[in-house]
């Protein structure tokens, strides 16, 4: 099956539904300028997806550190031990004993879903099929048919916005602020317990497993880390018990707000790195680019006189925007893979040195125009001049 295109013309969804309902086996890629996914298939179930800026390996290793399965100095004793065997990560923590097959199996299920379901999410890039041979999981994950996620990321866009309208940010602490109802069983319904047990009805597992973890000052990020559950059903299970007025979200102060970006698991001593890297990049590449247009402008607008130009558009302000927007696009990204979620402003990605001062409004006066959507999508657009 020859099946490649932009995912603007075929979604996600589509193109799982495609692969699922014609029971085929190969890899699908995603790619778009942030990142490239491949997801593996094996007679239309997904069996295994890998991500170019995270690898498997890698965010196994983050995944259960941040559960606090193992610690740090155990990963980092791992992966030694893994380059200079060049076994899987899995297959190391297993001989190490850090680690049991049924431990292994569950994370590598949650780093599978969880790597797949932001997929859903893109509004942009490209996809391409291939068949080949693919093998089943070796940490023993069970295969889930693409049709499943399909379903699931439905519910996902139906109720993220309302869930992100409660949870402005995973960096804020949850706290406790009434006991949960003892949960009941049907053998001991009586007419004089009906109303205790239809608000004890309305949580399940995933509501009580997310109260339990509350407390220490765990952010909404570390519950998810420590459910096990994944981002989505952590979130939800989180959302309702808010709603039911048994938790509560509390904004941390400055200096705690920065511990836990330091905290923020293996990848978080990298972030300094990639904003760094990020923006010696994004400067590099506007000063070459600026010079080109410039250059070039200069050269198609020689001989005009100044009533010529007059109320003409600038194409040199214009193509700098257009690259611009998708600097603040990928430091939007990076900004949510940290925190967990979008910033409230522009500004915010200036405080935490994402991008300079200069980023947000060159080349105009003006900053960008920028907001989230009651979709929880982002709009940036350049300012009207």
């Amino acid at each position: 099956m020859a099946l490649k295109g932009t995912i603007r013309d075929f979604g996600v969804a589509d193109i799982f539904q495609l692969v699922s309902q014609q029971v085929k086996t190969g890899i699908l890629l995603f790619s778009n300028d942030i990142d490239s996914v491949k997801v593996f298939f094996l007679e239309g179930a997904v069996v295994h997806a890998e991500s170019a800026t995270k690898s498997s390996d890698r965010m196994l290793g983050t995944l259960l550190v941040r559960a606090e399965v193992i610690n740090q100095s155990q990963l980092d004793q791992a992966l030694a031990e893994q380059q200079r065997t060049l076994q899987r990560l899995a297959q190391v923590l297993l001989d190490l004993r850090y680690v049991s097959q049924p431990i292994v199996k569950e994370f590598a299920t949650l780093q599978l879903t969880e790597t797949v379901y932001a997929l859903f999410e893109w509004t942009d890039g490209t996809y391409q099929f291939d068949a080949d041979d693919v093998t089943p999981s070796l940490d023993g994950v069970e295969p889930i048919r693409a049709d499943n996620f399909v379903l699931d990321a439905i519910r996902h866009i139906d109720e993220w916005p309302g869930i992100r309208e409660r949870i402005p940010s995973y960096q804020w602490v949850v706290e406790q602020i009434r006991d949960l109802p003892a949960q009941s069983r049907t053998s001991d319904v009586d007419s004089a317990h009906v109303d205790f047990d239809l608000e004890s009805s309305r949580f399940g597992s995933e509501e009580r497993r997310v109260f339990e973890l509350i407390g220490g000052g765990r952010t909404v990020q570390k519950l998810i880390d420590m459910s096990r559950m994944g981002e989505f059903e952590t979130c939800q299970a989180l959302s309702t018990l808010m709603q039911n007025g048994f938790v509560r979200l509390v904004k941390p102060s400055t200096d705690a707000h920065r511990e836990d970006e330091a905290a923020f698991g293996p990848w978080g001593r990298h972030l300094d790195w990639l904003r760094a890297t990020g923006r010696i990049l994004v400067s590099a590449g506007t000063v070459l680019l600026t010079a080109y247009l410039l250059a070039s402008t200069s050269r198609n607008l020689a001989g005009r006189g100044e009533q010529d130009l007059e109320f003409r558009p600038d194409p040199v302000a214009d193509r700098l925007a257009n690259t611009q927007i998708k600097v603040l696009r990928r430091a939007l990204e990076v900004y949510r893979y940290q925190t967990g979620s979008y910033p409230l402003s522009l500004d915010e990605l200036v405080e935490g040195e994402f991008v300079s001062p200069r980023d947000v409004r060159y080349p105009f006066d003006q900053p960008y125009f920028y907001r989230i959507s009651e979709g929880g999508a982002v709009v940036l657009l350049r300012p009207v001049r």
